[in-house]
């Protein structure tokens, strides 16, 4: 699931999303082959089918920040970033009734975002490094790998590459 160097996706920005440095993900995303993958137990690695999976990625009203609100099955959510004075992103999300999470970390010079996240549905002290990597212009990959309290790897993960959808 590893992507490879690509050239800064931003680069190629519609006018209105030019000043965003977020602008890369903005647009309507689906998952490659409708596959995820995912291990719950630090070990077995399952690959699941979520058809339909839809993600649809928009500025908003203040400048960059980007929503996404996502469908995926039956879990329904959103994701918001913002990027700071001081370029780290910000993230807040939300998905099913519990998993709200919260977190900082980086935007590349290639867009790639590096994020460290907790949530409040996994265990106490625990979080999640995400790794947003740019394979082409339309298409990254995208792995959440989970640490303890004590900062060591607990073997968890899930991922998956998401592919831009043509505009209609």
């Amino acid at each position: 699931m590893a992507g490879i160097h690509a050239p800064a996706i931003s680069q190629g920005a519609s006018p209105t999303q030019r000043g965003n440095p977020l602008s890369a993900f903005i647009g309507e995303w689906t998952l490659k082959n409708d596959l995820f993958q995912q291990v719950w137990d630090g070990k077995t690695v399952e690959t699941i089918t979520i058809p339909k999976h839809f993600t649809k990625c928009d500025p908003i009203n203040t400048e960059g920040s980007v929503l996404c609100v996502v469908s995926a099955g039956n879990l329904k959510g959103h994701i918001l970033w913002v990027m700071g004075a001081n370029r780290h992103v910000h993230h807040l999300s939300h998905f099913g009734t519990e998993r709200s999470g919260v977190g900082v970390g980086m935007l590349d010079e290639r867009s790639n975002l590096a994020l460290k996240i907790s949530f409040r549905d996994e265990p106490e002290g625990t979080y999640r490094l995400y790794n947003y990597t740019w394979v082409s212009r339309d298409e990254y990959t995208m792995m959440s790998r989970q640490y303890d309290k004590h900062g060591r790897a607990t073997g968890n993960w899930y991922g998956g590459t998401f592919i831009r959808l043509p505009r209609l």
